[in-house]
C-alpha cells in the first residue's frame, strides 16, 4: 500500500507526519518503505544514523513513482515537497491513500484547494479512485478552532477527515532530536496516543480500499 503526505503549502508538518505513521507501522512488524522526496530531505537527515526494524528509508525526488513501483514493502510513505507539481502529481498518481495535513487557519483552509483540484484532476485523468483524506494537525487544545475548520473543510471541499487530530505538542519535535516516533518516545504519553489512533485510522483506510 503506498500512502502519500502532501500540502502544496509548506509548514504543516507533513514530514513529522510522514516520519511517525512510518516508524509507527513499522513497529507494528509490517515492512515499510519511507521515500523522502522533498529536496530538504528533513526525513533522511532526522533518521540518519538511526537504524529501525523493518524500516528502509530512501531519497527521491522527480521520478519518485517509478521508485514506489518497484517496491515490495507491505506499506510505502512518501513525504512530498511543497510547491512542486510534478512530484506531487507522481505521488498522487501512485498512491492508495493520500493523507492533506493542514493547520487549523484560513490560510490552510485556502490553500488545500491547490492539492485537492490536484487529487480530482489525477483521478479523473486516470480513472483512479484515491482516498483523499484531511489530517487536521498542530492543533491547539484550548481552543476549538479544530472543530470550526473541520467544518469548513467539509462544506469546501467535500473530502473525509481523519477524527484523530494532532494537537501542538512538543514532543512531536522532541522525539525526532533521537530519532524517533513519539510512540517509541514514551507509550503513556498523549502524542503518542493521538498517533496510535491515527494509525488505526489509516491502516482501516487503506484496507478499505483494497
Amino acid at each position: 500500500m503506498i500512502i502519500t503526505i502532501g500540502n502544496q503549502k509548506g509548514g504543516c508538518g507533513k514530514s513529522t507526519v510522514a516520519m511517525n505513521l512510518a516508524l509507527g507501522t513499522a513497529a507494528l512488524k509490517y515492512s515499510t518503505a519511507l521515500i523522502d522526496a522533498d529536496v530538504q530531505k528533513s526525513c533522511l537527515e532526522t533518521l540518519q544514523g538511526h537504524t529501525k526494524e523493518n524500516l528502509t528509508t530512501y531519497e527521491s525526488g522527480e521520478g519518485v513513482h517509478r521508485l514506489a513501483k518497484n517496491l515490495l514493502d507491505d506499506f510505502i510513505f512518501i513525504d512530498t515537497p511543497p510547491h512542486s507539481n510534478t512530484i506531487m502529481y507522481q505521488a498522487i498518481a501512485i498512491a492508495d491513500l493520500v493523507i492533506i495535513p493542514l493547520q487549523p487557519s484560513p490560510l490552510d483552509i485556502r490553500s488545500a484547494r491547490q492539492t485537492v483540484a490536484v487529487c480530482r484532476a489525477i483521478q479523473e485523468k486516470l480513472g483512479k479512485r484515491i482516498q483523499c483524506y484531511f489530517l487536521l494537525n498542530k492543533i491547539n487544545p484550548r481552543t476549538t478552532l479544530g472543530r470550526q475548520v473541520a467544518g469548513h473543510l467539509e462544506k469546501m471541499y467535500r473530502l473525509p477527515i481523519f477524527q484523530t487530530r494532532l494537537q501542538n505538542r512538543i514532543i512531536y519535535q522532541q522525539s525526532l532530536i533521537y530519532g524517533k516516533s513519539v510512540l517509541e518516545y514514551g507509550k503513556n504519553n498523549k502524542a503518542a496516543k493521538e498517533v496510535g489512533d491515527l494509525l488505526v485510522e489509516v491502516h482501516r483506510a487503506v484496507n478499505g480500499n483494497k
